[in-house]
Order: structure tokens, then C-alpha cells, then sequence
């Protein structure tokens, strides 16, 4: 990544630590474990404010979290026989002394919910270069810089990439980013949407996090509709 420095700030599609664990300290667990993140919780409060549904609206959107495991989820499937050697080597890096060799056992869980170990180690990673990092939802990022758009589901690939287009496109157009590139995939959709909009919120002044000490930070790219209806100042 060359270029990046102390100055630069990344938003990571993951979650920081499992939910019952402090990413504080990493290896302490926190008790009781909660049953879901509290980030996760905040998030799903203020989001039918932010998309501009008020209390008295009958119609409230839902924003809808993939949870994150508990570590033993990440231990237990490390040492199963059908784990992907290379995220099992990043699930016994991270939590080799929680390890409990459950070899064999049956895996819980999709394969997105395994790949968040990858979400893990970039976290710990870009904290020894010194780079700050967040944490950010492409498709919360997405309905929020365009809450009239209905954002097709990725299962309907041609749809909704055309639809994330014109999202992109958009914010290009407010950062007056004319020659900006379209994105060729989802996944490339989804980068630029996170970096344009917090980029476009940077300007104004209206990045805003959500953050637990367990659980670190999540960014949101605002824009001023959305900051007053929140009732907030300053960032």
C-alpha cells in the first residue's frame, strides 16, 4: 500500500474482536458477554432517524447486521479437519492460547463469518504501522449517502451494481471527480462508496463515530440532514 502513512485513515468491512472478547486487551473476555455488540445496537437505534423516518412514521427502515461469534466459534472451527489452512493460521495467531482443540467437530456458521479472522488480523496489523482504522458497513455507507435509492440485494448482481454505479457516481460528482473511474465489481463498488462518502463528510466536517471501548469505532459519513437529525455539534 504504498503511500500509506500516519496520516491516512482506513475503513475496514469487519468487525474489530469477537463480541465477547476486549479489544482493549485482547485476551481478556468481558463478563457477562453480551448478546450482541453493543456498536450493532446503536447502529440499528439511530438508523431510521438518519434515513429520515420519524418515531410517529408507521414505516421504519431496518438495518440489518451480519453478528459477530464469539471467539470459541474461531477457535473451534480453526482446529476442525475442514478449515482453510490459511485463515486457520491467522485464528491460532490470534487466539492461540484460547485455543480449545476441538478437532473434527462440525462447523457453525457461513463462510463470510470465517473471513472476518481476515478482518481481524488487518486491524492488528495497520495498529502496529500507526495508521488509525475504523470500522464501516458498505451497505449501511450506501443508504445513507442515498436514502431514496433502493439498493437491490448482491444476489441480483446486474441490478445492484448499476445501482451502487449511480450511488458512485453521485459522490464523484460532489467531490468534483469527474474522470473517476466506475466500478468494475460489487466489492469495488462498495470500497468506493466508503471512500468517497467519508471523504465528501470530511470536507464538511460531518464524520462521526459510534464507538465502545471493547469494541472500537465505527465511522458514518453524514451529511447535514442527518447530523441535526441526530442532535449533534461537534464531531
Amino acid at each position: 500500500m504504498p503511500g500509506v502513512d500516519a496520516h491516512v485513515r482506513v475503513l475496514v468491512d469487519s468487525p474489530r474482536w469477537p463480541r465477547d472478547l476486549d479489544w482493549s486487551n485482547p485476551s481478556d473476555k468481558r463478563d457477562p458477554a453480551p448478546c450482541e455488540r453493543e456498536i450493532d445496537v446503536e447502529l440499528k437505534r439511530i438508523f431510521p432517524l438518519l434515513m429520515g423516518a420519524p418515531d410517529d412514521k408507521p414505516y421504519k427502515p431496518r438495518l440489518a447486521m451480519f453478528p459477530t461469534p464469539r471467539y470459541d466459534y474461531f477457535t473451534q472451527w480453526a482446529d476442525a479437519l475442514a478449515a482453510k489452512p490459511h485463515l486457520s493460521a491467522i485464528a491460532k495467531e490470534l487466539f492461540g492460547a484460547l485455543s480449545n482443540g476441538n478437532v473434527g467437530g462440525p462447523i457453525h456458521g457461513g463462510t463470510f463469518t470465517r473471513f472476518m479472522l481476515a478482518g481481524f488480523a488487518t486491524y492488528r496489523a495497520l495498529e502496529r504501522m500507526g495508521i488509525d482504522a475504523f470500522e464501516a458497513y458498505p451497505d449501511l455507507q450506501l443508504r445513507l449517502s442515498s436514502p431514496l435509492t433502493a439498493l437491490p440485494p448482491k444476489k441480483r448482481h446486474a441490478r445492484a451494481l448499476n445501482a451502487r454505479r449511480d450511488i458512485v457516481a453521485s459522490l464523484a460528482r460532489d467531490l468534483d471527480l469527474p474522470g473517476a473511474p466506475m466500478p468494475r465489481t460489487l466489492d469495488e463498488a462498495d470500497a468506493a462508496a466508503m471512500a468517497l462518502a467519508a471523504a465528501r463528510s470530511a470536507r464538511k466536517g460531518k464524520l462521526w463515530t459510534v464507538s465502545h471501548p471493547c469494541e472500537g469505532r465505527f465511522m458514518l459519513a453524514l451529511d447535514d440532514g442527518q447530523t441535526r437529525r441526530l442532535g449533534l455539534g461537534s464531531p
